[in-house]
């Protein structure tokens, strides 16, 4: 067996003192370019989220972090969290907190810290065991079987910081301030119970601010992936008032295209069918295209007041929008294999596996 760590021997990387009464943010060691937002107050359905994620192609596990201000109180953070395990299993949580941190979010079980140097994270605490399927039919997340859930992952940069409205004169009505992607590599360690697997992979973070809604959307889907040496990213969103809107970036050393189309299937089920379909990107320097197999699948609900957790809640009120969080294996037409994350939408009501 491997053995674990001990508690508090280095897994976090907090560093902020606690007063009596309110809590003191602590900035980094060094000053990012990717700090956390100042809160609009003013803004009717302001909101800030980040999600970051990685995938070990070598162990087939994988981490999910996705944390955002909670929209009755933007001083408290919610959290629901997921470890990607082999066979379709996946460890969920899900949790509130106060954010001790300037650039990221840290608290009691989870430190997530953005530096210049890249980021890191670590999480200490428990999941429950399920899989797939079983997320396709309700929320998890506090139920049982639980497992010892840890992890620490450090994330260095593949490419420059990919910023969505730049150069683009209209903005997202979900984040409308604004939102931005970065691939990177990965190291660390997954812990369940006493098992062991590493995080040596590749990564991917997305930080996003503004007002927040999804009352327009009819469905979305965005991929970013690296293989060959090449960042991708590609986003194609539908809308009920207007066509889909489409907005992207590749990324090779010293050159950039934008991505101009991307052809993509629709979700077709909630657990991430359909499962291998061929990509077409569309860019300024060309057209690009892979086949995609999905690798793994979480999905995730998102409602209109800004809930969001692991699994589908089929006894939710309203039609929220729901996610699958896919990572797929990339290949493109030399045969060459990469990693990246798919997300793809569609209301409840129009897709499922109830």
């Amino acid at each position: 067996m491997d053995d674990l760590p001990e508690s508090g021997s280095g897994l976090s990387l907090r560093n902020a003192q606690e007063r009596t009464g309110e809590t003191e943010m602590t900035p980094p060691p060094s000053t990012p370019a990717d700090p956390n937002a100042m809160v609009d107050r003013l803004t009717a359905l302001w909101g800030e989220t980040r999600w970051h994620t990685c995938w070990s192609p070598s162990a087939g596990v994988g981490v999910y972090i996705h944390a955002g201000r909670f929209r009755k109180d933007l001083d408290l953070w919610w959290v629901h969290v997921a470890a990607y395990l082999p066979d379709n299993k996946l460890a969920v949580d899900r949790f509130w907190c106060r954010n001790r941190n300037a650039a990221g979010l840290s608290c009691d079980q989870l430190d997530l810290t953005i530096t210049t140097q890249g980021w890191a994270a670590t999480f200490d605490g428990v999941g429950q065991l399920c899989d797939t399927e079983s997320l396709t039919r309700a929320s998890r997340g506090s139920s049982a079987p639980s497992v010892r859930l840890r992890w620490e992952l450090s994330a260095t940069p593949l490419a420059p910081v990919w910023d969505m409205y730049d150069g683009v004169s209209w903005q997202h009505d979900f984040a409308s301030a604004g939102h931005i992607q970065q691939a990177s590599a990965t190291t660390g360690t997954l812990w369940i119970d006493d098992h062991a697997y590493p995080l040596d992979g590749v990564g991917f973070k997305d930080h996003s601010s503004g007002a927040r809604s999804f009352q327009t959307w009819v469905g979305h889907a965005f991929l970013v992936g690296e293989i060959s040496g090449r960042v991708v990213h590609a986003v194609t969103i539908v809308r009920e008032d207007s066509g889909a809107q489409t907005m992207g970036v590749t990324m090779t050393p010293g050159e950039q295209a934008s991505v101009t189309g991307f052809d993509v299937l629709p979700l077709a089920s909630f657990d991430g069918a359909p499962h291998e379909q061929k990509l077409t990107i569309e860019t300024s320097a060309g057209s690009i295209a892979l086949h995609a197999k999905l690798i793994h699948a979480l999905p995730i609900t998102i409602t209109e007041a800004n809930d969001n957790f692991n699994g589908v809640d089929w006894d939710l009120e309203g039609d929220p929008m729901i996610m699958v969080e896919g990572i797929v294996a990339l290949t493109d037409e030399r045969g060459e294999v990469g990693y990246g994350f798919l997300e793809r939408s569609a209301r409840r009501s129009k897709r499922g596996l109830q």
